[in-house]
C-alpha cells in the first residue's frame, strides 16, 4: 500500500484530470456517476486522504474565501457571514473575515481608502475568491478610486457583489433589492384602513434607503394616500436610530395610524418609543418591517414584517463563486422576492 499517492497518480491510474479528481474529492461540481465511481476505486485501493496544502499547490489554490463586510455586529451581516461561512465548509473551503466598520458618516467624514486596503489585504492572502457584502457599494455616490480598486480585486481573483449592478466591472453582482415589498406593505395597511403611513430608520445617500423611500413615496400618491415630510424620519438601521426617528414622528403633531420600520433592529426601536408616549401596538398604530432578521414571532407583539429570505442569499452567493471558480457557466437567477409575513403588529386602523 503506498500512502504517499498524490492527487496526481490518483488522475493518471484513473485516467482522468486532477481537477475531475478533485471535484470527486471535494463533491461541489457534478461528475458521471460512472468517472465518479472509477476514481472513487482508486481512492479507495490507496486509502487516500486529501492533503489540504498539497492540493493547493497542485490546483494553485489555497481553497479559502474572502468576506468583506461592513459591520459584523449588525444582525443583517452577521446571519449572512454565517450561512456563508457555513456553505463554504460544506465545499472545503475555509473563509476570512473583513470587517471594514464602514458607514455613510464616515465616508462622509473623510474616511475613504478602508475598504481598498482590505481589497490589497484579501489579495495578498492568495485567497481563491472573494465576496463583498455592502460599503461603499452600496451609496448611491461612489468614488472613483473604490470603483478603481474594485475593478483590480475582481481583474485578479473571482468575486460575488451583493448589490447593484456597476458597468465595466468583471464581478458577479447580487441585487435582491425589490421595491415589490413596500408596495406590498403599504397596500395591506391600506387595505386596513390606514391613510397616514410613516417610515423610520436608514441613512439618505444610500442605494437602500433611497429606492425603498422612492417606493413608498410612489406607492402613496398611487393610493392616494396621504405624505408629508414630518412623516419619514431617516438616521441609521439599528435600534437606538428607529427609537430616536419614532419619536421625531410620533411628536411631529400630525397623528400617524402606521409605521414602516427600515428592518428588524429599528422596528424594535420603535416599538420602545411608541411604548415611551403610552401608546400601544397595534391598538394606536401599527408596525411593520421592512427588512425581517429575528424570529419576529417571538417578539411582544409578534412582528409583521417582510421576509426577504436573507438565509437563502449566504449558499446562492456560495454557489456563484465557487461555479466562477471553476469556470461554470453563471446560474439561473434566483427570485428573492419578498413575502409579507402578518403577525400580530399589525391591525385596523382607529383613527
Amino acid at each position: 500500500m503506498d500512502k504517499n499517492i498524490t492527487i496526481i497518480q490518483i488522475a493518471e491510474e484513473s485516467g482522468v484530470s486532477i481537477a475531475t479528481v478533485s471535484r470527486v474529492l471535494n463533491n461541489t461540481v457534478p461528475v458521471s456517476a460512472k468517472t465518479k465511481e472509477r476514481v472513487q476505486k482508486v481512492i479507495d485501493k490507496y486509502h487516500y486522504t486529501p492533503n489540504p496544502l498539497a492540493q493547493g499547490l497542485i490546483l494553485k489554490q489555497t481553497k479559502t474565501l474572502g468576506v468583506i463586510v461592513p459591520d459584523i455586529t449588525n444582525p443583517y451581516f452577521s446571519t449572512l457571514f454565517s450561512e456563508i461561512e457555513w456553505a463554504a465548509h460544506q465545499s472545503g473551503y475555509s473563509v476570512i473575515l473583513c470587517n471594514t466598520a464602514f458607514s455613510a458618516v464616515s465616508f462622509a467624514s473623510g474616511e475613504r481608502r478602508k475598504e481598498e486596503t482590505y481589497f490589497q489585504m484579501i489579495l495578498d492572502k492568495k485567497v481563491d475568491g472573494v465576496i463583498i457584502a455592502g460599503g461603499q457599494i452600496d451609496l448611491c455616490e461612489i468614488g472613483d478610486s473604490y470603483i478603481e480598486a474594485l475593478k483590480r480585486l475582481a481583474s485578479t481573483v473571482p468575486a460575488v457583489v451583493i448589490g447593484r449592478k456597476l458597468p465595466d466591472i468583471p464581478c458577479t453582482f447580487v441585487n435582491k433589492e425589490n421595491d415589490s415589498g413596500i408596495v406590498t406593505a403599504i397596500r395591506y395597511l391600506a387595505s386596513l384602513g390606514h391613510k397616514r403611513i410613516g417610515f423610520v430608520g436608514g441613512e439618505r445617500e444610500v442605494y437602500i434607503t433611497e429606492s425603498r423611500l422612492d417606493a413608498y413615496h410612489r406607492t402613496l400618491l398611487e393610493l392616494k394616500l396621504e405624505d408629508a415630510p414630518e412623516f419619514v424620519a431617516t438616521s441609521d438601521y439599528y435600534m437606538a436610530d428607529g427609537y430616536h426617528a419614532a419619536l421625531q414622528i410620533l411628536d411631529c403633531g400630525t397623528p400617524v395610524t402606521a409605521l414602516l420600520a427600515m428592518n428588524d433592529n429599528v422596528s424594535l426601536g420603535a416599538l420602545r418609543a411608541i411604548s415611551d408616549r403610552l401608546l400601544s401596538v397595534p391598538g394606536d398604530i401599527s408596525l411593520v418591517s421592512c427588512d425581517r432578521f429575528y424570529d419576529g414571532e417571538y417578539l411582544t407583539p409578534r412582528l409583521t414584517s417582510l421576509d426577504r429570505h436573507n438565509d437563502l442569499l449566504g449558499r446562492h452567493v456560495i454557489k456563484l463563486l465557487l461555479d466562477k471558480i471553476q469556470g461554470l457557466p453563471a446560474q439561473d437567477a434566483v427570485d428573492f422576492s419578498p413575502e409579507l409575513v402578518i403577525w400580530e403588529s399589525s391591525g385596523p386602523a382607529h383613527l
